[in-house]
């Protein structure tokens, strides 16, 4: 009697026991492709526990186990049948989706496996690939090796496939199928020499293990810090679910205050904030998913509704109280954004876009708050996706327009300068917000591009209009802090003005209070290109943020803009009108030229006009205007002054 060594089917066994244990730990089996891995997986334990089992039978040889090693056999045959089909499978469920087949094809699909499978059930009358007789003796059929034939030919129909199917499989899978393919195929010519070496089980293994570690490892989707899984797996789990129209519901928090808590407690305690929030939302329920999609959000994908509700209600209570961290409490508040029904949306690249912009309405907060996805908060979505997708044309076609808002002079009583400023107008939609486009323009890395365009328009509008060069004194530009840090670009922007022979002393760009207060080696190169070619800076937004006098005097500033938010309530509010009032009173001893910004009433005007604010900017004056308003404005400015020289 043959002795046969089955050293190798035990570790296989061992192997694929432990990638099973990792693999269900991970809770990886929302995709098909993962639902198809664990079959092929299961399938191949299988087959090797059957194999196993047979060779104890086979080796006893005992009458009274015979019918057990018949029917233990009956199965392992049947295995090796469903173990290459299986893998076929598998390698459909990555370009197959769930499109439905026609019938017939289905038929056709599944014919070979259902003839093959029934003539090994019924192997106990025809003995085609086995028999066990009465002593328990087991032999081997005439068609014996039918079976190895038809698993060669699934395993020729998976290398046709692959290469048919490289691009949708991609070169990594493609890799990995030629790989399995060739351990497989060893194996089983090894064991066809050497019958008593059972080595296809073994392949069986190598073949999952290699599909495990390259395609299907939970472990390469898994974040590091938090251990949860990261935003590669997202993408597949909700397209997973679009895919098929399966119902779920999603969660984003985010923890808004992590970058003060970095700022004051350090980066060691912002990491244990992360993963502590990364433990709490694991509990916030039994069925639902928590992945980390960036640096301090994380996102939850919640099977049912009422799921959906639990763990909002949960993370809600959570996140109120302070969290301990070692040995300290520290409060962290969290912003947190919902979608239910999100089967609904168009992919999962449209997903991760609407819940970035139900993000962008939710201001900074020291509380935790929630915004839930409407159909308002849709249309402004589908709104800012039109606008986006116009943004790229108007660039390419330069389909901008230049504004420009006049400053008053109180003193001099006529228009002595003016703030350029960008416009768009959709030939559907009408016009864009500024803060839309160019929200949009910085979220891109467009805006160096939209400034350049502009800055050239300007030069161009400016050297057509001479006579707002005779009546202005200057043009102001905004600086977006983003053009500060692209290269080359502040320089091009010089570059465009010394072009165009206007002097660089009309021009001056405004530069915000937060970038004036983030003092940087790239804004130190900015201004000194700015002041070596004669160009002003002003700042913008005084008083909006962080800007104290201290960052005022880092930089040559000439004229300091207050900030429109410092005007409300000066006219009713005694604190308020101090602040503002005081405020230029030490700016004005400084010997900065003050702008107020944002004024629309007579009773504004007469206060700051009170308070030795010469410049006013805002509706009272006028609003922003084209060219040709501007220069109608100037014509009836210069009117009006003339009329009071000859009265005077």
């Amino acid at each position: 009697m043959m002795a046969y060594n089955v050293d190798f089917l035990l570790s296989a066994l061992f192997f694929l026991l432990i990638i099973l244990r990792h693999f269900m730990e991970q809770r990886a089996l929302n995709t098909k492709s993962s639902k198809a891995f664990l079959a092929f997986l299961l399938m191949g334990i299988a087959n090797i526990i059957l194999d196993l089992l047979c060779t104890v039978f086979i080796t006893l040889a005992k009458p009274g186990l015979a019918w057990i090693s018949e029917f233990c056999l009956t199965m392992l045959y049947l295995l090796q049948v469903l173990v290459p089909v299986s893998l076929l499978n598998y390698i459909r469920s990555f370009y197959e989706h769930e499109r439905k087949l026609p019938h017939w094809q289905r038929l056709c699909r599944a014919a070979p496996v259902l003839v093959m499978g029934m003539l090994i059930l019924c192997n106990h009358w025809h003995g085609l690939f086995f028999r066990v007789d009465s002593s328990g003796a087991y032999f081997r059929g005439p068609y014996y090796l039918s079976m190895y034939l038809f698993a060669g030919l699934y395993i020729l129909a998976v290398t046709v496939i692959s290469h048919l199917k490289a691009e949708q499989l991609g070169w990594k899978k493609v890799r990995a199928i030629h790989e399995l393919l060739i351990v497989v195929s060893i194996c089983v010519v090894l064991q066809s020499f050497y019958h008593d070496i059972l080595l296809t089980g073994f392949g069986i293994a190598i073949s999952i293990s290699i599909l495990f570690f390259t395609i299907n490892n939970p472990y390469q989707y898994t974040d590091s810090l938090t251990g949860l899984f990261d935003m590669n797996y997202f993408r597949e789990q909700t397209g997973y679910f679009l895919m098929r129209k399966k119902t779920f519901h999603v969660l984003e928090v985010d923890l808004c205050q992590l970058k003060r808590i970095n700022r004051i407690l350090g980066t060691d305690v912002g990491n244990q904030a992360l993963y502590q929030a990364a433990q709490m939302l694991q509990q916030v329920g039994k069925n639902v998913r928590v992945f980390r999609s960036s640096g301090k959000r994380f996102l939850l994908i919640c099977p049912t509704i009422s799921e959906y509700e639990t763990a909002l209600n949960q993370i809600q209570t959570m996140f109120s109280q302070p969290m301990e961290i070692g040995g300290s409490s520290v409060l962290s508040p969290v912003a947190i954004c919902g979608i239910m029904h999100a089967e609904q949306m168009d992919s999962c690249e449209f997903l991760t876009n609407y819940l970035d912009y139900l993000s962008s309405l939710i201001a900074t907060t020291t509380r935790t708050v929630l915004i839930q996805g409407n159909q308002e908060t849709l249309r402004g979505f589908r709104y800012t996706q039109e606008i986006e997708h116009f943004l790229q044309i108007a660039l390419e076609e330069d389909l901008f327009e230049v504004y420009f808002q006049p400053v008053y002079s109180t003193t001099k009583k006529r228009y002595v300068s003016a703030e350029a400023l960008s416009r768009l107008r959709h030939p559907t939609l009408g016009p864009v917000s500024p803060d839309v486009f160019i929200g949009l323009a910085e979220k891109n890395d467009q805006i160096a591009r939209l400034s350049l365009l502009q800055m050239r328009r300007i030069c161009t509008l400016l050297k057509e209009s001479p006579e707002i060069m005779e009546q202005l004194q200057g043009v102001k530009i905004n600086l977006s802090p983003l053009e500060i840090l692209k290269r080359g670009h502040i320089q091009q922007l010089v570059d465009t003005i010394l072009e165009s022979g206007i002097p660089a002393s009309f021009f001056s760009f405004e530069i915000t209070e937060t970038v004036a207060s983030d003092y940087t080696e790239n804004l130190r190169k900015a201004v000194d290109l700015f002041t070596g070619a004669g160009i002003g800076l002003c700042m913008d937004d005084f008083g909006s943020g962080y800007a104290n006098l201290n960052s005022v005097l880092k930089l040559p500033f000439s004229v300091i803009k207050m900030d429109r938010s410092l005007m409300a309530g000066i006219c009713t509010d005694e604190k308020a009108a101090a602040l503002y009032r005081n405020t230029v009173a030490v700016l004005r001893n400084m010997d900065f030229t003050v702008i107020a910004e944002g004024v629309e009433t007579s009773a504004e005007l007469k206060l700051l006009s009170d308070w030795g604010v010469e410049m006013i900017q805002g509706f009272y004056f006028s609003p922003p205007l084209s060219r040709a308003g501007l220069l109608k404005l100037l014509q009836t400015n210069c009117a009006a002054a003339e009329d009071e020289k000859r009265n005077t």
